[in-house]
């Protein structure tokens, strides 16, 4: 999370929030009333349908043109924050979980989410910071012995993808394991392998899996 989190008046000007974004590299600004509470977000979706960009760009959203409908005008010809944000915000506690931040992102289709704290912004989380957490993210240890590493694959397998133990065979050697058997997709086959290498490790999985009905979805090159 972000603690040091730039925002904005919904009675600044369009232009400086612009310019704001631009110097700072931001996609978004939070905008605060002047009590401190978040009263919206605005963000470069938000100006994509300036007048500034021409009659195309106002008419993008809707197909209208700014005279057919009043918002449409509002948002392209307003110099105003307030007017061209968009009101309310999605928001999440400071002790809310990354994997529900990121989850909330998918879900909404949203950059960034600010930490509140009384109806206070304390911080902002971008899908920056959900890529450092990423990169940061220490590896399964993988299992070591090929009787652990089966047993192992088999019990990911099940968690992860609901599969039976008896619908695939699973066979380790030397620290490479096998994958034998048929599955219905190839979106099935393709989970499998990277399942097992999240035990064992990449390059480490033979994948023998048939394909009974569908397209193989393995990428060239991938391991097999």
């Amino acid at each position: 999370m972000t603690r040091k989190v730039i925002t904005i008046s919904p009675d600044h000007g369009v232009r400086h929030a612009a310019r704001l974004m631009l110097d700072h590299r931001l996609s978004g600004l939070p905008v605060c009333d002047d009590d401190g509470n978040l009263v919206g977000m605005l963000s470069e979706g938000d100006l994509l349908r300036r007048s500034e960009l021409g009659s195309a760009a106002m008419r993008a959203s809707n197909g209208k043109s700014p005279r057919q409908n009043p918002e449409t005008y509002i948002k392209g010809h307003s110099w105003r924050v307030g007017d061209v944000m968009t009101p309310g915000a999605v928001t999440v506690d400071a002790d809310a979980s990354v994997d529900h931040i990121a989850a909330l992102m998918y879900a909404r289709s949203i950059k960034r989410v600010p930490v509140v704290h009384e109806g206070r912004i304390v911080g902002i989380v971008s899908r920056r910071d959900i890529l450092e957490v990423i990169v940061t993210a220490r590896p399964d240890r993988p299992a070591t012995g090929d009787e652990a590493m089966k047993r192992a694959v088999l019990a990911r397998l099940s968690s992860d993808l609901g599969i039976d133990q008896g619908d695939i065979e699973v066979r380790a050697e030397g620290g490479v394991v096998a994958l034998s058997g048929s599955v219905e997709s190839g979106v099935t086959r393709l989970a499998a392998r990277v399942a097992a290498e999240a035990v064992c490790g990449a390059g480490c999985v033979r994948n023998e899996l048939r394909v009974v009905n569908g397209v193989d979805c393995e990428t060239p090159g991938s391991a097999r």
